[in-house]
């Protein structure tokens, strides 16, 4: 998985072939991310009047989140690209879309675990958009970059959600326990 993870992040276009690697791999990829998203400091520090989140908490709610932003993002991407039959449902889109995001949100999500403030990370976010866009558009040729784009921000407005609702959820679980 590391070898398409990082020919993906350098834009190099892929064929669906390559993204047949176990998909245990693409899952310890997302628990990766997920475990860098609950060390960010901004969960467990109380800051804006939120409870002081435990480390075990936060690191719950990161892989909680992500999972929940990466089954939507990946069904709802499954959906956007057979319309118009751009895609026939063949090859791995969960793999594709793990190994898109590798190295670009772990580079992000590390950052932040290390306290660089998220507008200094957030050009890492567009430009894991559009490394997963490439992906889609090299992987499925009838599906455009543009396409591919619009794909991932509108599969991306139910993730972004889901993962808020999942983390107010562990905000409001975690702050009888913490007081």
């Amino acid at each position: 998985m590391l070898k398409p993870a990082f020919a993906l992040f350098t834009l190099q276009e892929l064929p669906f072939s390559r993204f047949d690697f176990p998909r245990w791999q693409s899952a310890l990829a997302i628990c990766l991310i997920g475990v860098l998203i609950g060390l960010d400091p901004a969960m467990r520090n109380g800051s804006n009047g939120a409870p002081v989140m435990p480390l075990y908490a936060a690191l719950l709610l990161g892989l909680i989140s992500i999972w929940a932003g990466v089954l939507l993002i990946v069904g709802v991407l499954k959906w956007w690209l057979k319309r118009g039959q751009r895609w026939d449902g063949q090859g791995d889109l969960f793999n594709l879309v793990a190994a898109s995001w590798l190295v670009a949100d772990v580079l992000g999500a590390g950052a932040t675990a290390l306290g660089v403030p998220p507008l200094l990370t957030f050009p890492l976010c567009l430009y894991s958009i559009w490394v997963g866009a490439n992906a889609i558009s090299s992987a499925i040729p009838r599906a455009s970059l543009g396409y591919a784009i619009g794909g991932i921000v509108v599969s991306s407005l139910p993730a972004m959600l889901a993962a808020g609702l999942a983390l107010v959820a562990g905000g409001v679980i975690v702050a009888p326990v913490a007081a």
